[in-house]
């Protein structure tokens, strides 16, 4: 469980400091991702929208890299995922072309693969966060990765690492299998 646990953190953590990082590099990546929250929620005012996103997304991996905040820092990337989804969604039922700037300057149309992802990583958090809750100290001790040697958390570091890269390109993957570039 220890493992899983590390597992759930670094994955979260990393996809959602790579995702605020991605739109925080420059200018215009910055105003992509504000015109991609336009498109996505257009009854929102983007700016604040959009400032909000990257502030919630900047703060998961310090939350869940802090002990006492885990579960919060679990929570933070569920509500985020869940509100990313439900405006997906809306976009793929009115046919809405709207580009994804989930981790920069991809030229991939929100699809079902972003759904697929999504739901993927709220699993990693659900995970996360109903065993940061339900087992307090056992969580506790499962954060603790101190008595399972290097191999263990090594494994789970690497396993998340590659996790985290995979999922941040699932719309380049999708698009690879679909006609969404020719689109444009």
């Amino acid at each position: 469980m220890a493992l899983l646990f590390a597992f759930c953190r670094l994955l979260t953590g990393i996809v959602f400091l790579a995702s605020a990082v991605s739109k925080l590099r420059g200018r215009a990546a910055y105003e992509e991702f504000t015109a991609a929250t336009r498109a996505l929620a257009p009854r929102l005012p983007a700016r604040p929208a959009a400032a909000l996103v990257v502030a919630a997304e900047a703060a998961v991996a310090p939350l869940l890299a802090w002990r006492p905040t885990v579960l919060a820092g679990f929570c933070a990337a569920l509500g985020l995922l869940v509100a990313f989804t439900v405006a997906m969604a809306a976009a793929l039922r009115r046919r809405r072309r709207v580009l994804c700037r989930c981790f920069g300057a991809s030229t991939v149309p929100v699809g079902p693969g972003h759904l697929v992802r999504n739901a993927v990583l709220a699993a990693a958090a659900a995970t996360g966060a109903a065993q940061a809750a339900i087992a307090g100290a056992a969580a506790e001790s499962a954060g603790s990765l101190t008595d399972l040697g290097v191999a263990g958390p090594a494994a789970a570091a690497l396993t998340a690492g590659a996790a985290a890269v995979l999922l941040s390109a699932t719309g380049e993957i999708a698009g690879l299998f679909t006609n969404t570039h020719s689109r444009r």
